[in-house]
């Protein structure tokens, strides 16, 4: 009579198979040690297709050689795109037509505008005063376009750091809000258009896959809740005088490739 025995993963945990099929009840100190080299060994693989640092990843040097083999659906390269959002969720099909609905005009009414929808005309008129003008640098800029928004967008978290714990790189995101500790909206500025060779749209991109691995990892409540219903983000790309606002982001995780998948709904 032959006895086979096989290693097989049970439980996240590597144990003892038999011929017969049966789990093995015998534990070790040598199965408890090969455990902890096998997770250790699982988080070196993970590292090993880790994409570039937010700010390399904006270069085409960073995203080019990367994205033909582990996209972010983000329509670039072209073939990267899924599905439209509003074909997933009916909420994001509503919010893509409340989206096309014009602003109430101030000059065109009598009756009071809602408090966000005059806040709202009054960053729009502020932003094109302002951001055609030539600032020194890209925290300039910055500062500027905090102040146009003012009444609008008031809980700037300023340089905001994602770094999750399996990654071997980080980011530096210029502004985020926070709602109950949870990043809901990432910006990132640049100076001027054609400043630097980046792609200020590649690096927010990456930034939101880094907030991702972090809500993976996140023990809290409120992650846990925010990644199960998609991690919806809205993404600010301030290129100079231009505003790319708003993308809208969808997570779907895809096993067995460890880096997640983005579906994107550009407005």
């Amino acid at each position: 009579m032959c006895l086979i025995i096989d290693f097989k993963m049970h439980q996240g945990r590597m144990v003892c198979v038999s011929s017969n099929g049966l789990y093995s009840n015998h534990s070790s100190p040598d199965m408890d040690i090969f455990n902890e080299q096998y997770a250790s060994f699982a988080t070196l693989v993970g590292q090993l297709y880790d994409l570039p640092s937010p700010s390399q990843f904006a270069k085409p040097s960073g995203w080019s050689p990367v994205e033909n083999g582990f996209p972010i659906l983000c329509l670039r390269p072209g073939p990267a795109r899924s599905l439209p959002l509003c074909t997933l969720h009916d909420v994001f099909r509503k919010f893509q037509c409340e989206n096309s609905v014009l602003l109430p005009n101030p000059t065109m009414t009598v009756e009071p505008l809602p408090t966000q929808v005059l806040a709202a005309h009054i960053a729009a008129s502020r932003l094109c005063h302002d951001m055609g003008n030539s600032f020194k640098n890209e925290h300039k800029r910055s500062v500027a376009f905090d102040s146009c928004v003012v009444g609008l967008f008031e809980k700037w978290d300023k340089e905001h750091v994602l770094q999750p714990e399996k990654s071997l790189h980080f980011g530096k995101v210029d502004r985020v809000i926070l709602e109950d500790n949870v990043v809901i909206a990432l910006r990132e500025d640049k100076w001027e258009a054609g400043h630097g060779g980046s792609d200020v749209y590649m690096q927010i991109a990456r930034d939101y896959d880094l907030l991702v691995r972090m809500l993976i990892e996140s023990t809290e409540t409120a992650a846990i809740n925010f990644l199960s219903h998609g991690a919806p983000c809205f993404l600010i790309c301030v290129l100079g005088t231009y505003c790319c606002i708003l993308i809208i982001a969808l997570t779907v995780l895809s096993w067995p490739r460890t880096h997640v998948i983005h579906m994107w709904w550009i407005l």
